[in-house]
């Protein structure tokens, strides 16, 4: 393994995940698949670097997790090799010389990069502005090992989640699209519109009330109209009637629903 301010250092745990990216079920058709995750770790002092990587690695081998862990030891470094590895998660120390962890977590989403953050720091100070970032979570140093574990815990459902699939039937036979893809879905008569991040939209044969079942609030997804289900990681802005997804598509939000949309954007966001 390479260390050093300068150098990408991949560790591969050769293990297959014991929990595939369990796949959604339409039309009782099955995807099963393993996921491998890809986890960069971002400290200057190489002791707490070195603690965090051994707590990952044991993690990934209690759970059977098959993973690559990147160490850098400077945001600069981080950055660039995000735009070619595209990390799943990112363990960042915050207090660092030059381009300090939240300025790195700032740069990142300023190029619209919504990779998962956890900070490490031996500050409070910084806790506000991690919700202002978006960070998954603030974990204080010294690390302990169980707080780590229970954070990574709740960002693997998220992350196997996010790479589920469903399959539904459209006029020309069957289609697989995965979950993160989706901005919204659109009640029309007995069928449903699909509206992908990509700006294209996909009518499937399927009624609304099963799409319900499958684009649950644990998933990311709200029902805010009796006609839309919104994808929450998708959203760009909102008022009191109207969604504004990050494709520019505007969503009606039910009067009824609009308190309950607040909250639950609020609690999936900042959970």
């Amino acid at each position: 393994m390479m260390s050093g301010s300068n150098s990408i250092s991949p560790h591969r745990m050769p293990r297959f995940a014991s929990t595939p990216g369990i796949s959604v079920i339409l039309h009782h058709v099955y995807f099963l698949r393993y996921q491998l995750m890809k986890i960069a770790i971002c400290d200057d002092e190489l002791s707490y670097l070195e603690e965090t990587e051994k707590l990952v690695e044991q993690w990934a081998d209690q759970r059977r997790i098959d993973v690559t862990i990147y160490r850098f030891s400077n945001g600069d470094d981080l950055i660039q090799a995000h735009q070619s590895y595209c990390m799943d998660l990112i363990l960042l120390d915050i207090i660092m010389p030059l381009l300090n962890g939240m300025d790195t977590v700032r740069e990142l989403r300023h190029d619209h990069q919504s990779v998962p953050v956890i900070f490490l720091t031996s500050s409070r100070e910084y806790a506000v502005d991690s919700y202002e970032v978006k960070a998954f979570n603030y974990l204080m140093k010294p690390i302990k090992a169980d707080r780590l574990f229970d954070t990574l815990d709740e960002f693997r459902e998220t992350f196997l989640s996010a790479h589920e699939f469903f399959t539904a039937q459209t006029d020309t036979g069957f289609c697989r699209i995965t979950l993160e893809d989706v901005d919204y879905l659109e009640a029309q008569n007995k069928r449903v519109l699909v509206s992908l991040s990509n700006d294209t939209v996909i009518e499937i044969r399927e009624l609304f009330s099963k799409c319900e079942e499958i684009f649950r609030l644990e998933k990311g997804f709200f029902k805010c109209h009796r006609s839309y289900i919104v994808n929450l990681n998708h959203v760009e802005q909102f008022t009191k009637t109207e969604i504004r997804t990050k494709t520019g598509a505007n969503i009606p939000i039910s009067r009824n629903n609009y308190a309950t949309f607040k909250e639950a954007y609020f609690s999936y966001m900042f959970r």
